[in-house]
Formats: structure tokens, C-alpha cells, sequence
């Protein structure tokens, strides 16, 4: 199960335990470390794909003997008083409630090779019709709020303004307004369906003549350049398209929970 390690750690590590009331690998002035712990490392490192070996458990347990001093030496310092660990504890809870949820669902519901192969085709088709290869944009954007000032900046780029000029001082996007509103490169599906209808329809240099509404936005876009991309292989994509199964699964089943739950924000 994978999990936050450094964070697993010190919630188990900040109670002192008894030596004598587990099965432990080392303790260090006085205080256990389990076990279990020690099992629980070594079979995240294996899950990550390092080989069970007598150096990779003397590495583990020099580890975790290593964050045990640095746990006592925060308690030494009082460090820990200044520490509001109970929302923290609650995130790593919830992570492995949901780490828990998957697994069993999954063992119930194996992901097949013929799986795998259908939801591959099927981001291919998405892709790019099918083929091996893909349509990439390299593509700029100036956020405004009101329509009217989304085509006075048409106007100013018509007009021959430089796009990442107008887009650093007036975009709303801070994220790509420093950039001059640049995005970076995108394929039509990872936009949302009003900016990629319009991309393309644009040449490179091009940018829109109209104002596309996104939500209380409006928004200009401009494609700065295209390229080729080529689709990753099957087998290259395997671990991205088992996550992107899960993902659906957990997208599936929270849909599924609201609508049957009463939530008040």
C-alpha cells in the first residue's frame, strides 16, 4: 500500500512502546521500533520495484532507525508542541482508506490485459483518430471577465499588439499571465470543449476573433505553434492506463455517493 512514508512514521513513532510487547527489529534509547513497521517499509520498496535483498533490509532498518532519532530530538526540542498533527492524521487516514477501497475492489475486479487493451484504443481514438501519432498545440491564452473587455483585446491584437504583452497586463490567469499567457502544449482533448472547437479552426500565429465563454470567463486564445506527437505504445502505457482505470472507477463511485448523501457547504 502505498502511503506518505515520512508522515506513516511519525504518527506511529511519536507513542512510546515497550520493547517487550512486540516483535521488534531495534530500539533506540528505550523506544521499539516493530516489526511490522519494518515489514510495512519493506513492501513499499518492493512495490516500487526494489529487489528484497540483505542490503536493501539493513538500508530499511538504519532508515527508520535514523527517523527515530530525529522523532526524539524533536520531542527533546519541543518541536512537537508547535505541531498540529490532527488534520495530517486525518489526510493519511483518509489516503488509506481510499488505498484500501481500490485494492479490495480490485481484487474482485482483477485489470486484464483485455482490459488494458480496450481503454488504450479507446485514449487512441481520443487522441487522434486511431493512428500512432497525435496533433499537438502550443497554445497562449488571455483570461477577462466581462465579454466587452474580451473583444476591446481583440481589438488591440488586431490592431498589432503583441499577444504576451496584452496577456501580462491584463490576463486574469495568474498561472499564465507571467508567461504571457502561455499554456504550453496540449492536445484538443485536454482542453476544455468551447477552446478546442475554436483551436481547430486556427492556423499557427492565429488567435480567436471571438470571444469564447468558459464558465464566468472569457477567454482569447492563440495557437502558437503545432507538432506531431507520437502516441505512446501499449506496453509503455500500461501503468498510466491501469491508473486512469482506477481513477474512472473512484470518479464512478463518488458520483454515485453524493448523489445519495446529504453534503451542506
Amino acid at each position: 500500500m502505498k502511503f506518505c512514508f515520512a508522515i506513516l512514521f511519525f504518527v506511529l513513532s511519536i507513542t512510546a512502546v515497550k520493547a517487550a510487547d512486540f516483535e521488534f527489529i531495534a530500539t533506540v534509547n528505550g523506544v521499539a521500533i516493530t516489526k511490522g513497521l519494518f515489514d510495512l517499509n519493506l513492501q513499499t520498496a518492493i512495490a516500487q520495484g526494489q529487489k528484497d535483498s540483505p542490503q536493501l533490509r539493513e538500508a530499511i532498518k538504519n532508515e527508520l532507525i535514523n527517523r527515530q532519532l530525529i522523532v526524539q530530538e524533536v520531542a527533546k526540542q519541543g518541536i512537537d508542541k508547535e505541531l498540529d498533527l490532527q488534520d495530517q492524521i486525518t489526510q493519511l487516514r483518509q489516503n488509506i482508506y481510499v488505498q484500501a477501497f481500490v485494492e479490495e475492489y480490485l481484487k474482485k475486479n482483477p485489470i486484464t490485459n483485455e482490459k488494458l487493451r480496450e481503454e488504450y484504443e479507446k485514449q487512441k481514438l481520443q487522441l487522434g483518430g486511431g493512428g500512432d501519432s497525435t496533433t499537438q498545440y502550443k497554445l497562449s491564452q488571455i483570461v477577462l471577465k466581462s465579454e466587452s473587455e474580451a473583444i476591446a483585446v481583440i481589438g488591440r491584437l488586431q490592431a498589432g499588439d503583441a499577444f504576451a504583452k496584452v496577456a501580462k497586463e491584463v490576463s486574469l490567469d495568474s498561472a499564465s499571465k507571467a508567461q504571457g499567457g502561455l499554456l504550453g502544449w496540449v492536445t484538443p482533448q485536454q482542453l476544455a470543449p468551447p477552446i478546442a472547437d475554436v483551436v481547430g479552426t486556427l492556423s499557427k500565429g492565429g488567435f480567436s476573433k471571438l470571444p469564447i465563454k468558459l464558465g464566468d470567463a472569457w477567454v482569447v486564445v492563440r495557437i502558437d505553434d503545432t507538432r506531431s506527437a507520437k502516441i505512446p505504445s501499449f506496453d509503455a502505457a500500461k501503468n498510466q492506463l491501469r491508473q486512469a482505470i482506477i481513477q474512472q472507477y473512484l470518479m464512478e463511485t463518488i458520483k454515485r455517493l453524493r448523489e445519495n448523501a446529504r453534503v451542506i457547504q
